[in-house]
């Protein structure tokens, strides 16, 4: 986790752990004999699927694939805006070595070794299965032609059964009621932060991190415009909200997409960047950097959103189109249409 936010590079892949889930993976699959295996980012299975032939379907956004550093929308790390050279120079250099780089930890070299694994040269080229079923959409990023094992396949997201708490129901209208939530990315002093921004807004905020908070709930006990509660089924209250503040997670950027309004996206690494980056683009979204999180940003920020008609047109456009696709049961077609 703390790799995925770019707070650490310590991994959890001894080798010890890869043999042994190698070993248990590679069980499984010869008790059951699967046609294909269906991952989300399950690293050994990279290894575990070639020894036992076994094709690999890979369910995964676009961005920071080889095709996304080709052709995509391509957002640079904002460290590298601080140097005085040329932007494409810059751009040029960032994609040479995001398809050239050949590390890979070295218990996935010797697991892979000693299971008579050849794992592809290239960083970027080792983590595509033998079938990618991309989770976005070409009118968001961009790219028509994809490679041959690469299939759009459109939004995947989580709806949760959930009830709608009765205080959203009866929230007042009176100001622009914001939903705002980090996901796991956004730590506690992150959340904090923004909540301390939004209250002092004419806003009324629904909040679903009560959980992330812990203790410091309490630090907003007495605010008449913060509302703090576990998670809700955010796919169902796109009539109650007006706008969103998120992280850049692809399955949270879809859900605020397919609300049908305008969001805030602030980015907490940088696939979370590009997948912001890619709805900035098309219309519908703002990025907000964490280095510039304060009330008054905020304030401009959702000013714009909630009074300009060219990004509430294009996040009900963004909604229409998103609405037309049915990632899960595309997914579940392609399995069928492929294997059956």
């Amino acid at each position: 986790m703390k790799v995925d936010q770019m707070k650490g590079v310590r991994h959890p892949f001894t080798y010890k752990m890869l043999k042994r889930r190698v070993e248990n993976e590679k069980d499984v699959i010869n008790n059951y004999k699967p046609e294909a295996i269906v991952i989300g980012t399950t690293l050994s299975m990279f290894i575990t699927s070639k020894v036992c032939e076994i094709p690999l379907v890979y369910i995964k956004p676009l961005a920071y694939t080889r095709t996304y550093f080709l052709h995509g929308h391509l957002e640079l790390p904002t460290i590298l805006n601080k140097f005085f050279i040329p932007g494409n120079f810059i751009k040029k250099l960032y994609q040479e070595i995001a398809l050239k780089i050949t590390y890979k930890p070295k218990a996935f070299s010797k697991v892979a070794k000693e299971e008579n694994v050849r794992l592809p040269k290239y960083t970027i080229d080792a983590l595509d299965a033998d079938y990618n079923l991309i989770t976005t959409l070409p009118q968001i990023s961009g790219i028509d032609c994809l490679p041959d094992n690469y299939t759009y396949i459109g939004p995947v997201y989580a709806k949760l059964e959930n009830n709608i708490p009765k205080f959203i129901e009866s929230l007042s209208r009176d100001n622009p009621i914001v939903y705002f939530a980090m996901g796991s990315s956004g730590g506690k002093d992150m959340v904090i932060k923004v909540l301390k921004a939004l209250e002092k807004l004419s806003v009324t905020v629904i909040c679903p991190m009560k959980d992330t908070l812990g203790s410091s709930v309490k630090e907003f006990a007495g605010s008449n415009n913060i509302h703090l509660c576990d998670l809700i089924p955010a796919h169902k209250i796109s009539d109650i909200i007006d706008l969103s503040i998120i992280h850049g997670g692809e399955g949270t950027v879809q859900t605020a997409c397919l609300t049908g309004k305008p969001f805030i996206g602030i980015g907490l690494q940088q696939e979370q960047t590009a997948n912001i980056n890619d709805c900035v683009i098309f219309g519908n979204a703002l990025e907000l950097k964490k280095r510039d999180i304060s009330a008054r940003k905020i304030s401009k920020l959702m000013n714009y959103a909630l009074t300009n008609k060219e990004i509430q047109r294009k996040a009900k456009l963004i909604q229409e189109i998103f609405e037309k696709e049915d990632g899960p049961a595309n997914a579940a077609r392609f399995l069928i249409n492929k294997f059956h």
